[in-house]
C-alpha cells in the first residue's frame, strides 16, 4: 500500500536516482542530475520509435531475470545463498564486498 505513517521509510515510494542523504539524515534532490530535453534535443539523437520500444523491452526483461535471479539467491528463511552465488560468479572481489 501507498501510504505513509509518520515513522514509515518513505524511500520505497518517494525516492528517486535524482535523491541523496544529507549528513543530519535528512532526504534531499540533486537536480543537477536531471537531464532535461525538449524535442529538438531529442530529434538529434537520432533514436526512433523502434528503438525506444526495444530498449523499454529490454529494461523490463532485464528487471524481471533480476528479480527472478534475487529470488534464487535468498532461501525460505530469507539468507543469502553464498554458494549458489559463487556457482553463478565466482569473482572474489565481488564475493569479499557482499560479505562485508
Amino acid at each position: 500500500e501507498d501510504n505513509l505513517l509518520d515513522s514509515s521509510n518513505s524511500w520505497s515510494i518517494l525516492g528517486t536516482n535524482l535523491s541523496f542523504k544529507n549528513p543530519d539524515g535528512t532526504w534531499d534532490t540533486d537536480t543537477n542530475r536531471l537531464i532535461l530535453m525538449d524535442r529538438r534535443d531529442f530529434n538529434r539523437l537520432g533514436v526512433g520509435l523502434d528503438d525506444l520500444i526495444e530498449a523499454y523491452i529490454q529494461t523490463v526483461l532485464s528487471m524481471i531475470a533480476i528479480d527472478q535471479m534475487a529470488k534464487e539467491l535468498m532461501n525460505k528463511e530469507g539468507r543469502f545463498r553464498m554458494k549458489t552465488f559463487k556457482r553463478l560468479n565466482d569473482d572474489e572481489g565481488l564475493i569479499n564486498e557482499i560479505l562485508l
